[in-house]
């Protein structure tokens, strides 16, 4: 019982905010892509694939970290820092992981198969750029997006706003995961590792509003190529008072509500995402 409790831990069972940041912007994906006609099996896939590719970033993430989480107090209990898990315990935890991924897709097409195979890749190797990259979270965004996959589920590759949402949502997981660098930009600093915040400074929630105003103007794109309502846009509108509040929220220093505040601003813009197909 132990050891499965310690293998939920690894696998961030226990904080599911980071399913949900990857959940919304995968489910906002299949309405736009399919006008809201989606079906049950392909959002069942989702579902359980944002489960389980976040769940293998986790581990993935304390298997390159366990020289690290051990020396900084917020990981510092994490199960393989403190021994309740080994190394060899966390791979077979990927592995199997892994596998469960190849089943969902093995239920999907070709193109889906190949394009999720170079995304796990950028999963896999997204822990290390903080190593050597100045601007991780730049990579996160890039990698923590399901755009592109859910578009090739239901085969629509060649729609035009799929990479204007896959930047819009990479500019908001900029953003996001920026706040949560700075509730980790002492430990970072010491440890001789790389974030925004470091490399920002001063300047790093001015770049931030940047980012999610990118994603706001972005999204507006969105809504026209897909000839989305008007409920689109003052939907999207309103998505400022989030990124308004969170800000308020960092003034206080309250960075980590400022970071977990975006999982209802994601679960908001899906609301409104399915409000344009219901009231037309």
């Amino acid at each position: 019982m132990n050891k499965m409790m310690a293998i939920a831990e690894l696998m961030r069972l226990n904080k599911p905010i980071g399913i949900y940041l990857l959940l919304w912007p995968a489910l906002i994906a299949l309405v736009i892509s399919t006008s809201g006609n989606f079906s049950s099996s392909d959002a069942l896939i989702i579902i359980f694939g944002s489960i389980i590719v976040r769940s293998a970033g986790c581990v993935i993430n304390d298997i390159w970290d366990r020289d690290l989480d051990g020396r900084v107090e917020r990981t510092k209990l994490r199960p393989i820092p403190s021994k309740r898990l080994s190394i060899y315990e966390a791979w077979a935890t990927f592995f199997i992981l892994s596998l469960l991924s190849l089943f969902l897709l093995s239920l999907t097409n070709s193109n889906t198969f190949i394009i999720s195979a170079f995304f796990g890749l950028m999963i896999i190797l997204y822990p290390l750029t903080k190593r050597f990259f100045i601007g991780p979270q730049l990579f996160l965004g890039l990698t923590f997006n399901p755009t592109i996959i859910v578009y090739a589920i239901n085969n629509e590759l060649a729609n035009p706003s799929m990479f204007y949402l896959y930047f819009s949502i990479a500019a908001m997981t900029v953003a996001y995961d920026s706040f949560y660098g700075l509730c980790d930009k002492t430990d970072d600093q010491n440890l001789g590792i790389n974030s925004t915040p470091l490399w920002w400074g001063e300047k790093t929630l001015v770049i931030i509003a940047f980012f999610q105003l990118l994603a706001i103007f972005l999204l507006a794109i969105v809504g026209s190529i897909n000839q989305l309502t008007n409920l689109w846009y003052i939907g999207i509108i309103f998505m400022s008072c989030f990124y308004a509040y969170q800000h308020y929220l960092a003034s206080k220093n309250n960075f980590l509500s400022a970071f977990k505040n975006n999982h209802w601003a994601g679960l908001y813009l899906l609301l409104v995402s399915i409000s344009c197909f219901i009231f037309v």
